[in-house]
């Protein structure tokens, strides 16, 4: 029995994962994915200039075209292709993805853990419910690709020096691997800072630290060589399409966040993170402000997210010698998650499940460290195994139940938009982007006066989004609705000078409303921020020969606008009176 055990283990925890994740299979493209993969014109090129994918951007330009996964929309397009538009392929390559990156969790977690712990491990991993977003939602490939590579790549590592020497085909297949992992997704990136923590750690029996790193100098070089040309290439293409890098909305961006602030918001995320990897009772597709405060200075509300980091590090460093398996999984824990946690450089969000999926590998290798642990602990005791073993199977039994429970119903919310969005409003009630993308949502399916409630109710949480207020003031203008759109145009550009977007319509509207000299003012800055010249021109022309009649009948006009949009609820308008963030302290100075 013990053999057949171990010779289907693997099959059992691949099981486990399409058993987690099957359900989504019938999932439509929701929130990221109608951008990235449905209304992306380069998907329709289908084979063809599939090599132009390596000089492009991941997001669609018509969408701010940023990040660079050249190797993730290489496999978008191959699914395109075999499913000829149908978001099918797309899950099924997700779902299936899911089930081998579970069964590579295993193979690396029998390098370091008891056969019975590295199972339980990858089982945990298996069904997971933090992993439902980067799974039903077809997006969430890139961190699936990531996870693909760099296992095998820690994997391979282990092998041989646990053994002995890296071979040379090892070097070889670790950096296609690394490689591979850098091109899906950047945060691929991080894999040589988890190969460091496996040579301290597990490698003690093969000379000194400093003969070690004189040896592994040059394979280390190698990987920090193409960290280095990666970035340079990234940042070459994203330069090219005039990107020049990431750099989506953040509140941090808006509310113009010092560096020190934004670190002390992760720090404010740090039990969110915790909760997630080893409690997901409550998930949702959206967090951020103001449910998540942006920290302005320090403040009470950091010292959980302060002293969980601290005891997190302090038990990685203190047990290093007597329990490494723990300590490597707060290793790659860490190293995973860093890239989108706000402490090294501003990520595009507070915090999003689906940036979870790699870190969690280390939380569950920390939660098998802790159980062999406990079980060497059981045996020192004199304590009778065979009825410890059956109590921890009969639990292991209940937390795969409820987990793969859990992530099967939620595979349904990401079912389509209506779903999904409808869900969030209920998941995270406070989150503005909730209600803000809901809102998006719904006027794009015609449901002016439903989306218009939800933009207002975001703009009520959180009124410094400028793309917020801007994408009002859009719908309002669209609908012929001027005067409303007016005050909404000023709060984008009082809330961000350097907004990019909108001067044209801007300009527009303010010409239909009679206020010439503003227009005329609007429209010279489009014509700055490379507008349409004859169009622009056009109008200028349009408001100086207006102002000049109005001169010539005496008639003097007033341009001066109100502070506060006076079409907006009550609530808003209090709040841009004095802008407060969660904690009650000023944002910045109220807008005039």
């Amino acid at each position: 029995m013990s053999n057949l055990w171990r010779r289907y283990s693997g099959l059992a925890i691949a099981l486990l994962a399409l058993a987690s994740s099957g359900v989504s299979i019938v999932n439509w493209f929701t929130y990221d994915d109608r951008y990235v993969i449905e209304l992306n014109p380069t998907m329709a090129q289908g084979l063809r200039h599939l090599w132009r994918v390596f000089a492009e951007p991941y997001w669609p330009r018509l969408y701010g075209g940023d990040g660079y996964r050249p190797l993730t929309i290489f496999a978008f397009r191959l699914e395109e292709v075999l499913g000829h538009g149908i978001p099918m392929p797309f899950h099924a390559v997700n779902i299936l993805l899911y089930a081998i990156v579970s069964v590579l969790v295993f193979a690396l977690a029998k390098r370091i853990l008891p056969f019975w712990a590295a199972w339980v491990v990858a089982a945990c991993f298996a069904v997971h419910p933090v992993h439902v977003e980067a799974v039903a939602n077809v997006v969430g490939q890139s961190e699936l690709w990531v996870a693909l590579f760099t296992l095998p790549a820690i994997t391979l590592y282990l092998r041989d020096r646990m053994q002995g020497r890296l071979e040379g085909r090892t070097i070889a297949a670790i950096l296609a691997l690394y490689a591979a992992a850098c091109f899906s997704k950047e945060h691929g990136i991080v894999l040589p800072a988890i190969l460091a923590a496996a040579e301290l750690l597990f490698v003690r029996d093969h000379g000194s630290i400093r003969a070690r790193a004189r040896a592994l100098r040059p394979f280390y070089l190698a990987l920090a060589g193409f960290a280095i040309a990666f970035v340079a290439v990234r940042a070459a293409v994203l330069t090219d399409h005039g990107l020049g890098g990431f750099a989506p909305f953040t509140p941090f961006s808006s509310l113009h966040i010092s560096a020190r602030d934004r670190i002390l918001t992760a720090v404010t995320v740090v039990p969110q993170w915790v909760r997630l990897l080893l409690w997901p009772a409550h998930l949702a597709s959206e967090w951020g402000p103001p449910g998540i405060e942006i920290a302005q200075g320090f403040s009470i509300s950091q010292i959980p997210g302060a002293l969980l980091l601290v005891a997190v590090l302090g038990l990685g460093i203190a047990l290093w010698r007597t329990r490494p398996v723990i300590s490597f999984g707060i290793a790659v824990l860490v190293a995973a998650l860093l890239p989108s946690s706000n402490f090294i450089l501003p990520a595009g969000i507070v915090l999003a499940e689906r940036t979870l999926f790699l870190p969690s590998v280390g939380a569950m290798i920390v939660v098998g460290g802790i159980l062999e642990w406990i079980a060497d602990a059981a045996r020192a005791n004199g304590s009778d195994m065979a009825r410890v073993a059956r109590l921890a199977a009969v639990a292991c039994a209940v937390v795969l139940i409820a987990g793969a429970a859990k992530s099967w119903t939620r595979s349904t919310v990401w079912r389509d938009n209506d779903t999904l969005f409808a869900n969030t409003i209920r998941d995270v009630p406070d989150s503005y982007r909730a209600h803000y993308m809901y809102g998006a949502w719904l006027f794009e399916r015609k449901q002016k006066r439903l989306a218009e409630a939800q933009y207002l109710r975001a703009l009520a949480l959180f009124p410094y989004d400028p793309n917020l207020s801007f994408n009002l003031a859009e719908q309002y203008r669209i609908t012929g609705i001027c005067k409303a759109a007016v005050p909404l145009y000023k709060w984008t550009y009082d809330v961000d000078p350097e907004f990019p977007m909108g001067h044209t319509e801007y300009s527009w509207c303010l010409l239909n409303l009679g206020r010439y000299a503003e227009a005329k003012r609007q429209a010279l800055l489009a014509v700055g921020a490379g507008g349409e010249l004859p169009r622009l021109r056009g109008m200028i022309h349009s408001a100086d020969s207006a102002m000049v009649a109005d001169a010539r009948k005496g008639i003097g006009r007033s341009v001066a606008l109100a502070g506060t949009p006076s079409n907006l609820p009550e609530s808003v308008q209090k709040t841009a009176e004095t802008p407060r963030g969660a904690a009650g302290a000023p944002l910045h100075k109220p807008l005039q």
